[in-house]
């Protein structure tokens, strides 16, 4: 009955039913629920869900003593968010506590998070300079578009990897980004009118009408759970941008090691505020 049960006890009944999730959300959902359970797993579900307790936990420190990141406060709250709609579908959790809870986990606070842009600053003077060693043409082309552009627009990943062609002005001199729009410098309209002749070189080896995505895939690659082959041309996805991103910048710390801590947040955190 609701109300009757522990943390550590509705855990572990949840925990028991996430074979249906992603592999990395289930692991993820197993961090944040077993810290949970070893945080409070005697206490009443209901107090720890409806009161104070809950708040707490997402913002404490993580089992090696530091201060967690943003993306693990994410973490648990996402977690908990889940556990939450486990224990009402199993009628541990009443309405109002599991509302008390999901207003706490709507916006959990999460710490300052200061970053160090010398990294960027490093890579954005290597990203218009020559093409490194083992990289392609196509490849470095689209780093260096992708990364001054994250550097002027300040946007979000899902945002920037979300652009369409039809979102770049006609003289490249700014790009609209989830309803704002971007002025950008001469640096970054040099690299973006050269990816969008490497794009539609790209494209043009596609069957039937281009994509309207402006980042495209620059050599085939394999789904690796599905096994399905994306041609060169086809869209590129948020994540595989960013995954291109540290590719080549792994490339480059290799003959400079102080970019090897650069990330695409640290690029993102040289942005100005957008124009109106």
């Amino acid at each position: 009955m609701a109300g009757e049960t522990t943390v550590g006890r509705a855990v572990a009944r949840c925990l028991a039913t996430l074979g249906d999730l992603h592999p990395s959300t289930a692991r993820a959902y197993r961090w944040a629920l077993s810290d949970l359970a070893a945080t409070c797993g005697d206490d009443q579900l209901a107090d720890v869900l409806g009161g104070p307790a809950l708040g707490l936990w997402l913002a404490s420190p993580t089992a090696a003593g530091k201060e967690p990141s943003p993306a693990s406060v994410r973490q648990r709250a996402t977690a908990a968010r889940g556990l939450v709609r486990f224990a009402l579908d199993h009628r541990l959790l009443d309405a109002p506590t599991a509302e008390s809870a999901v207003r706490t986990l709507r916006r959990p606070a999460t710490p300052a998070v200061t970053r160090d842009t010398s990294a960027a600053r490093l890579l954005l003077a290597r990203a218009v300079g020559g093409r490194p060693y083992g990289v392609s043409h196509d490849v470095w082309v689209r780093f260096r578009a992708h990364a001054l552009l994250l550097a002027e627009t300040g946007a979000p990943e899902r945002d920037l990897g979300r652009a369409l062609l039809a979102e770049v002005a006609p003289d490249r001199s700014a790009l609209t980004l989830a309803g704002a729009c971007y002025a950008v410098g001469e640096p970054t309209r040099h690299a973006l009118g050269a990816w969008l002749v490497a794009r539609e070189e790209l494209v043009g080896t596609l069957q039937g009408s281009p994509p309207p995505q402006l980042w495209v895939r620059a050599h085939p690659s394999t789904h690796p759970r599905t096994g399905v082959v994306a041609p060169v041309g086809m869209p590129i996805t948020a994540r595989g941008l960013r995954k291109a991103f540290q590719e080549v910048v792994d490339v480059l710390s290799g003959a400079d090691p102080r970019l090897a801590t650069c990330t695409v947040a640290h690029v993102r955190a040289l942005a100005r505020p957008a124009t109106a």
